[in-house]
């Protein structure tokens, strides 16, 4: 009796970089070794960098494509299917729609994308926000829920430059681990800081377009120790936990992997209450929302949740994470997988 063949995967996905940093790079490298632990062959080419030759080579000798994102690795995933016929499935990150307004997507780019699309033989959607968003912007499409899996992270304690001896002396520490750009709203933590104790500080874990612009409106919080950027660091348990609270200001999202990491660190993130975290967050632990999306709202939060008793928001937190593991995220993408082979 023979063994049956290894399905394979040709996973397009975008250029790497050197710190690991960001949630679709995170998701995508979690994704090859989930897929590889189910008994999946994966190919993994960065689209970008690859000569199209090799990539329709690597195409045809796959049985499906997998693009990591709804973008740059689907649309090279559209014009490989179209020459290889293998069935493609779209991973999508985030509610399409908001992003499309953020980046003011012209009339033609929405008409163009809507065509692409209807190449797709499914989208994979990290979350029902994002679902509802993507169908929003063009339904009949085929979909599927798969909240995102938390891979363990490992302790580095030599990758992560912090200040320890300040961050332990003192009696609120705060964490912001992201990018600091214009749809992750990083002013609105200077301004939570601002609406805290003076015993809260802030370390700011990331880089951006807006990190000269924050460090010149938080001059202030700098020169009283209350402020501090560290700039990216490479991704592990050290991101986490030096503080006591981790905080998640995004105009949108859609699985926030640093709210989940957060947790899975045993460092709750307090959120402004936007309809992926609500969806996160809302069942198992409604006090890591802020009431409305204002800094106020948010340090409140902050001030409650630290009130709280501590073994019932580390009850909480598992249970969230629990939601999220591996072996269901493996799972569900074997699922979706084998049912677009034919």
């Amino acid at each position: 009796m023979h063994d049956k063949p290894m399905m394979r995967v040709l996973l397009l996905q975008d250029r790497l970089t050197g710190n690991n940093w960001g949630g679709v790079q995170t998701m995508t490298h979690t994704l090859e070794l989930a897929l590889q632990e189910q008994g999946f062959a994966v190919t993994a080419l960065a689209w970008q960098e690859t000569k199209f030759g090799e990539l329709l080579h690597a195409a045809r000798q796959s049985d499906v494509l997998v693009a990591s994102h709804n973008f740059g690795p689907t649309y090279c995933g559209v014009a490989l299917k179209t020459l290889t016929r293998k069935p493609l499935v779209s991973w999508v990150h985030g509610p399409l729609l908001d992003v499309l307004r953020m980046s003011k997507a012209t009339w033609w780019k929405r008409r163009w994308l809507k065509h692409v699309y209807g190449y797709v033989d499914r989208f994979v959607c990290v979350s029902q926000t994002t679902e509802g968003s993507l169908l929003g912007f063009l339904s009949g499409i085929r979909t599927v829920v798969i909240p995102n899996g938390l891979a363990p992270l490992i302790d580095n304690a030599e990758s992560f430059v912090s200040d320890v001896r300040t961050i332990s002396s003192i009696n609120l520490s705060i964490g912001y681990i992201g990018r600091l750009s214009e749809e992750k709203r990083p002013h609105l933590l200077l301004e939570t800081l601002r609406a805290l104790p003076d015993d809260a500080h802030l370390s700011v874990v990331g880089g951006g377009v807006l990190r000269p612009e924050l460090e010149d409106a938080g001059k202030d919080l700098m020169a009283n120790d209350r402020l501090k950027f560290l700039g990216c660091q490479v991704s592990n348990r050290n991101l986490y936990t030096p503080y006591q609270v981790t905080l998640l200001t995004s105009l949108y999202e859609g699985c926030p992997m640093t709210a989940l990491e957060s947790l899975a660190c045993g460092v709750p993130c307090v959120a402004l209450p936007i309809p992926a975290v609500r969806e996160l967050f809302a069942q198992d632990a409604p006090y890591l929302l802020a009431h409305d999306e204002t800094p106020q709202a948010l340090a409140i939060a902050v001030l409650n949740l630290v009130r709280m008793p501590q073994e019932q928001v580390r009850q909480d937190m598992a249970r969230i994470v629990s939601n999220h593991s591996l072996i269901l995220f493996a799972n569900s993408w074997q699922t979706v997988i084998n049912g677009v082979i034919k």
